[in-house]
């Protein structure tokens, strides 16, 4: 995780030192305050803000506390953006009067709203009374990820989403803070699962389009294929393995889990018979004393004809060749193929 502070800077460069942290951390802008920004009475040099941040694959993960202060991406820094990103910003202390385009909006504690870094907005950040400070959790999604879910990739920006009122705002503001607390914690599946699940909650809120319904069946089947992959591979040593378990297995038709594998490169039978192979490969690699009759029996094949079988395919040469062999094969035998 990254961490900029001011707080630890001379009260006179503090704000300068913001300055660069904010277009570090996020993307090109300009902020500035006004006096109606600061607090009343002595004029206040410094202020004092810091921010965190962490990425889980496309998307980066932040959390803010800063001063009131007016923040806008112009068409300066619209010039000097060299990636295109959607910002997502829950409020969680203060407001934001935010504009892009012809449309300005009003974020309160619990809301969030979105910006597009190709072109101009403005970011008005109110502290709370209180404390004087705003807090808020930034997401940056990838545009091109978001825009192709979306059914108007044109209004989509600077509309105020109120969590508090339910529905998919609701949920795209709770998964927000949820990968924010956990995100140092995630590896890299869990990472990419909660990348891709937040884009599609985050499009279904804006206004999903066809290819929303489409991704997000395209991202179950995988999820489903995915977990049939690792029951295949917790089980390879029984012999039934057959399309029909595996269906019943997890509650799906034959004709569904079949079609679970097209355009993956495999059909679920070879899937299976790659895999028991290259388990096989990796035990004579491994120096096992059993016969290759009893390697056949023990990884599924019929007897040690259909091993040689579908082992010559796969290695092009027999298992006892490989075996022969193994000390100079064993690294290409553990390249197990990754299944997903």
């Amino acid at each position: 995780m990254r961490y900029w502070t001011t707080t630890d800077r001379p009260a006179g460069e503090q704000f300068s030192y913001w300055r660069e942290v904010i277009c570090e951390a996020f993307t090109p802008l300009a902020t500035e305050r006004r006096s109606a920004h600061r607090p009343s009475g002595p004029r206040q040099p410094g202020i004092e803000s810091w921010v965190r941040s962490n990425a889980l694959t496309g998307t980066n993960c932040a959390e803010v506390v800063s001063a009131t202060q007016l923040i806008t991406h112009g068409e300066a820094e619209v010039r000097r953006t060299d990636s295109d990103h959607v910002f997502v910003n829950l409020q969680l202390r203060g407001h934001c009067v935010g504009g892009q385009g012809d449309r300005t909006c009003l974020v309160q504690p619990g809301g969030f709203a979105m910006f597009d870094t190709t072109s101009e907005y403005r970011l008005e950040f109110v502290g709370e009374p209180a404390t004087q400070e705003w807090h808020v959790v930034s997401f940056r999604v990838p545009r091109i990820q978001l825009i192709r879910l979306l059914a108007d990739p044109h209004a989509f920006t600077a509309v105020t989403h109120d969590a508090s009122t339910g529905g998919a705002a609701s949920l795209v503001a709770s998964t927000m803070m949820s990968i924010w607390k956990t995100v140092d914690t995630l590896d890299r599946s869990a990472t990419e699962a909660a990348d891709t699940a937040f884009t599609a909650l985050l499009a279904a809120a804006a206004g999903g389009g066809d290819q929303l319904r489409d991704a997000c069946r395209d991202e179950l089947d995988a999820a489903l294929r995915a977990s049939i992959n690792r029951y295949v591979v917790a089980n390879l040593r029984h012999s039934d393995l057959s399309a029909a378990r595996v269906a019943r297995r997890f509650g799906i038709s034959l004709r569904k889990l079949h079609r679970l594998y097209e355009g993956t490169g495999q059909s679920f039978t070879q899937t299976v018979m790659t895999l028991r192979v290259e388990g096989c490969a990796r035990e004579l690699a491994s120096g096992t004393r059993l016969s290759l009759t009893e390697l056949a029996s023990r990884w599924g094949f019929c007897d040690l004809s259909h091993l040689n079988k579908v082992f010559r395919t796969r290695y092009n040469c027999l298992p006892s060749q490989y075996r022969n062999q193994a000390p100079a094969t064993a690294g290409s035998a553990g390249a197990a193929t990754t299944v997903r």
